[in-house]
């Protein structure tokens, strides 16, 4: 993931996604825009299966203030 970085933030924009960051692989972080919902992030998740070859699923920082939340996605860092 971290070697196809440019691409994928630029993927991620297109799908309403900001502030990319890699929790652990195949599992990645992002702000989605307001105005999304879950199938623009099921699209952008099948978009960068197909860039990168490999399973690929976007959490909500939303995610991060819930209890019990995965410390990987806590300590995400910028992709």
């Amino acid at each position: 993931m971290r070697r196809r970085g440019e691409e994928l933030r630029a993927l991620a924009a297109h799908h309403g996604v900001s502030e990319l960051r890699f929790a652990s692989p195949g599992r990645l972080v992002g702000r989605v825009a307001e105005d999304k919902d879950a199938l623009d992030t099921a699209d952008f998740e099948i978009a960068a299966r197909a860039l990168l070859g490999a399973e690929v699923g976007l959490f909500s920082d939303r995610v991060l203030g819930k209890p019990h939340v995965s410390p990987d996605l806590i300590a995400a860092q910028p992709v």
